[in-house]
């Protein structure tokens, strides 16, 4: 009988080659998600009062997001259908004939981060540390706005500035597939404490997310390529011919992704067009702090004011706004959507050069067995043909 497995927990290697062909078929299907990376001087000379680069600093986390290195995603692929998640928060892996082992400390010294700050991470419940924290009034600070019970809430709800930090978080800290609109939990504690400067070990983070993504029922996208990237070299894992991705220009956060989150300069203040309103306090905004007063030459031309409201109305243009909104929202989905397509042709051409080696080493030895049959069959003929010398054909039988 195969050993159990509890969720949240890995086993340490296959009890059977059938549950070894099912683990490796099952990555076979998840994407390697490329990562991204934040260009922060964008942020401090054109979007200062955002703060990012001030809130990453205090956290010191720089290093995490300033990551700008090429991935391997069969490497990274190959890594976790191997990696071993050990419970003292250690990961290791044999890759190409190298022992990789993945501490804490190790992670530390490749990102340059200080060690320490809170270690804790979930995906299901509410979190809790030991220091007072109060999951309603975080849910007031990175909204705004006022709750009276803990709520989950949507990208739509948040501040500018977290909006921004919700994006980092969904692409870098705690990388996923799919669309980002939903924020969880464990979301609003990280923004908090990206808020707060609350010091976090993002080791810890780190590897428990890569076992999260691994012990779920449904296979996943596997994270970190990038900072992997920089694991393999430490470890002198050989790259050759193995296929590398560059990142794009999509993949840098700076201030043109605002305006893909529609978040405009407008009047004096950063506005978030179409996202953002409510019946209550209307659009979302964040007074300009010391930056340019004149509006973007890119943006659209402020709406008249309304009367009785900010929020938008039912006409068709506020439709087709909505539309157009929900269309630039799926932008990230159809990119990742691509770039597994690109991947899965990489592995096609892969997969074809690796059977012509094989139909090529066929048909080597298919000749060389040809060739001993030749002279097996020669053989054959001279030893005949001695025989026949020897020793003369028997007598006619007698009737």
């Amino acid at each position: 009988m195969s050993a159990k497995r509890t969720r949240g927990e890995r086993l340490p290697s296959p009890s059977s080659t059938e549950e070894e062909d099912l683990q490796i078929k099952r990555f076979d299907r998840c994407p390697v998600l490329i990562g991204k990376n934040v260009d922060l001087s964008s942020f401090t000379f054109d979007a200062p009062s955002f703060h990012i680069e001030d809130l990453f600093v205090a956290m010191g986390w720089v290093g995490i997001l300033t990551l700008d290195d090429k991935v391997y995603p069969s490497l990274v692929k190959d890594f976790y259908k191997k990696m071993i998640f050990s419970p003292g928060t250690e990961i290791t892996c044999f890759l190409k004939n190298k022992r990789i082992k993945i501490t804490r400390d190790l992670i530390c010294s490749l990102l340059r981060l200080e060690s320490g700050g809170i270690s804790l991470y979930t995906t299901k419940t509410i979190p809790h540390i030991e220091e007072e924290y109060d999951p309603v009034a975080t849910c007031c600070r990175v909204t705004g706005k006022y709750f009276d019970a803990p709520t989950r809430l949507s990208t739509n709800q948040l501040t500018l500035t977290c909006r921004v930090l919700h994006n980092i978080i969904a692409h870098i800290i705690v990388p996923r597939k799919g669309h980002h609109d939903e924020v969880n939990h464990y979301d609003v504690f990280l923004l908090d404490s990206i808020l707060l400067g609350r010091k976090l070990d993002f080791p810890y983070i780190m590897i428990q997310h890569m076992n999260s993504v691994l012990s779920g029922s449904r296979p996943q996208a596997l994270p970190y390529s990038m900072i992997l990237t920089k694991v393999f070299e430490h470890f002198g894992v050989s790259v050759l011919n193995t296929t590398a991705l560059v990142p794009k220009a999509t993949d840098i956060i700076n201030t043109l992704t605002l305006k893909r989150m529609k978040i405009f300069k407008e009047n004096g203040q950063w506005v978030a067009k179409s996202k953002g309103f409510d019946d209550e306090s209307g659009p979302s905004t964040l007074p300009f702090e010391g930056e340019d007063m004149d509006a973007d030459e890119d943006a659209p031309p402020p709406s008249p004011p309304h009367p009785r409201s900010h929020w938008p109305s039912s006409s068709t243009s506020g439709v087709n706004e909505d539309q157009f909104n929900l269309l630039s929202g799926r932008i990230d989905s159809l990119t990742s959507t691509v770039d597994g397509m690109q991947l899965a042709a990489n592995d096609l051409h892969n997969m074809e050069t690796t059977i012509q080696a094989t139909v090529d080493g066929i048909q080597a030895t298919v000749g060389g067995l040809q060739s001993s049959v030749d002279i097996i069959t020669s053989m054959l003929h001279a030893l005949h043909s001695y025989l026949g010398t020897g020793f003369p054909p028997p007598p006619p039988s007698e009737i």
